[in-house]
């Protein structure tokens, strides 16, 4: 009864092991034929058949074996199937295997064994065990395997592709007859919203059918359906071009029986979405910073720009491409930190060319912004300081050695002046330069005076001398500027040398020599030569020229009597012809009145 019964549990449980394999694994390639899965759902397909058949194994085939019946339990399926031993047989099995005893106990006991075995001798245990269950199972299971058999030896290759699948073999197709190779995207996976691509569906060499036709159809996020577009077979390649695409979407094509989908994600550009603006006065000026609204750059030659673009979207890069009269400049920006939308740039505003810029930004797909925004920059040019000499008045004085002449200068620039002096030349000598005092008030009039004394100088009588006020402002950029185009440093530029505009380069040329003397450039203490002439500049100032002529004591009084004699005869002038303009105006009075008079009457 044991025997029979292992054996019955052990061939029931293989045979439901053999069909519950035959099963998942025929109903895995139906599915892997149908929707042609991935490598990653075929694992996933394998493990669970691989749980299924542990199951069953643990469940009818290892639990048998290890929980077998004891002889009690034995006799006890005996007693439910035969119940005429009425409890001698499992009575027999529990008394039957204690000491052998010579006391009345035993004897009974001996007695009850002897008559279960008589009773059970005729009898065939066989038919105790039930083998229904196992039958089933046994015929259940040859007939799907027959099937299983017959379809896979009637399908092949197919099947035999499909099996190969299910075990995670490399480079297997779904058996179809039209192979889809692959999807080809361009100008690639991600594009930019607004552009255009193209569609090109390619089949495998192996297709045993390559249909004139096949359908890609389109599947929006934002639409129900996808829409089909029916395109033909162009020398191999399947093509369909969409124009400013607008969202993602997932391309599904379907070519005779074959089969494939692939995602395209459509991303904005990078674009600015707020812009700030601050200006960094030159140091010489002593301003500090200061915001600037969009509208309202006009700014002053060399200063910096510093901008700051918040964007629509993390950049990876950007710049700012400085718009001039000439030759365009870039300028890097900086990303503030890794996938930011906040970048940083600081332009420097050393060209009076510059008429605008605007921002170019990249993101980590390589697409670039388009039609950015021009922001237009007004530069301003730092004036040159202007310089009047007051008193003296006259263009041309008199005076003798020992004489003061009071001088009253005044004085105005954009952001103060660095010095103001007096320059004195006489003859070819080199001017002489007097320090004037006064204040850096930026955008201030002043009016600074300087008591002149001719006595310390010893003119000799007749010497002419010729004077006059210069300010320079602190502005040295434009100076130095200059100073480092000099590549050879022998004190000129040639035009090879100077790398600026040709215009600026011609207004620069004083002597259209085709070189810029620095000595022309150059403040007093560098170089005496600056303060001989005049000379128009960038941060400095000259007034007119006046002379004053040194004389003796007795030309002096005769000069003075000439213009007191000259201003005492203008006096009478004006005092004669007042006394005309009243006669005049009595005379026209007069007539009115009489006029008026006569209309009365």
């Amino acid at each position: 009864v044991r025997s029979k019964q292992l054996f019955v549990a052990l061939g029931t449980g293989v045979s439901w092991l053999v069909l519950a394999a035959a099963v998942l694994l025929a109903g895995g390639m139906l599915i892997d034929w149908k929707y042609d899965l991935t490598r990653d759902v075929r694992v996933l397909f394998l493990m669970v058949d691989a749980v299924v058949l542990v199951t069953i194994f643990l469940r009818h085939i290892y639990t048998p074996l290890s929980n077998q019946l004891d002889d009690d339990e034995v006799a006890l399926e005996v007693e439910k199937a035969t119940p005429e031993f009425r409890s001698r047989l499992i009575a027999a099995t529990q008394f039957g295997v204690g000491e052998k005893t010579e006391d009345t106990a035993a004897v009974f006991v001996r007695a009850l064994v002897k008559q279960t075995e008589e009773m059970a001798r005729p009898k065939n245990f066989n038919n105790i065990v039930p083998v229904d269950g196992f039958a089933r199972a046994f015929v259940l299971t040859l007939m799907v395997a027959g099937l299983g058999v017959l379809a896979y030896n009637k399908y092949q290759p197919d099947s035999g592709a499909l099996l190969s699948r299910a075990f995670l073999a490399q480079d297997v197709d779904v058996p179809r007859f039209t192979h889809i190779d692959k999807i080809t995207v361009k100008p690639g996976d991600v594009i930019a919203r607004g552009d255009d691509l193209t569609i090109e569906v390619t089949l495998k060499e192996t297709s045993r059918v390559k249909p004139p036709t096949a359908v890609i159809a389109i599947g929006y996020a934002s639409a129900a359906r996808a829409t089909p577009h029916t395109c033909t077979n162009a020398a191999g390649i399947y093509s369909l071009a969409l124009e400013n695409v607008r969202e993602s979407f997932k391309v599904i094509v379907t070519a005779n029986d074959a089969r494939k989908t692939r995602e395209v994600e459509v991303v904005p550009r990078p674009a600015v979405r707020e812009i700030v603006f601050e200006q960094e006065f030159p140091t010489y000026t002593g301003l500090n910073p200061q915001s600037r609204r969009r509208g309202d750059l006009t700014l002053l030659v060399g200063s910096k720009l510093k901008i700051e673009v918040t964007a629509n979207k993390p950049v990876a890069s950007g710049y700012v491409n400085i718009i001039t009269e000439g030759e365009a400049k870039t300028e890097p920006m900086t990303v503030d930190g890794k996938e930011s939308s906040r970048l940083t740039a600081t332009l420097p505003l050393g060209d009076m060319n510059i008429i605008g810029f605007n921002v170019k930004l990249e993101d980590k797909h390589g697409f670039k912004s388009r039609n950015e925004a021009m922001y237009r920059i007004t530069m301003l040019p730092d004036k040159p300081p202007v310089v009047r000499v007051l008193e003296p008045v006259r263009k041309e004085t008199k005076v003798t050695q020992r004489a003061r002449i009071p001088i009253m200068v005044s004085v105005k620039d954009d952001y103060g002046v660095k010095k103001l002096e007096l320059l004195v030349q006489h003859g070819n000598s080199p001017p002489m330069p007097f320090a004037l005092q006064t204040e850096k008030a930026t955008g201030r009039l002043q009016r600074v005076p300087f008591d002149w004394k001719i006595v310390d100088l010893k003119f000799p009588i007749g010497t002419e001398v010729k004077f006059w006020a210069r300010a320079v402002d602190g502005n040295d950029r434009q100076r130095n500027e200059l100073r480092a185009y000099d590549k050879d440093k022998d004190g000129r530029i040639s035009r090879a040398e100077y790398s600026g505009l040709k215009v600026s380069f011609d207004n620069l040329d004083r002597n259209s020599d085709g070189y810029i003397y620095l000595r022309d450039f150059a403040d007093d203490e560098e170089n005496p030569d600056f303060s001989a002439g005049k000379m128009e500049m960038p941060g400095v100032g000259d007034s007119r020229e006046l002379f004053a002529l040194v004389v003796t004591d007795e030309e002096k009084r005769r000069d003075l009597n000439n213009r007191a004699t000259d201003s005492i005869t203008g006096v009478n002038e004006t005092a004669i012809n007042q006394e005309k303009l009243n006669r005049e105006l009595g005379e026209i009075i007069r007539a009115r009145v009489i006029t008026s008079t006569k209309q009365d009457e």
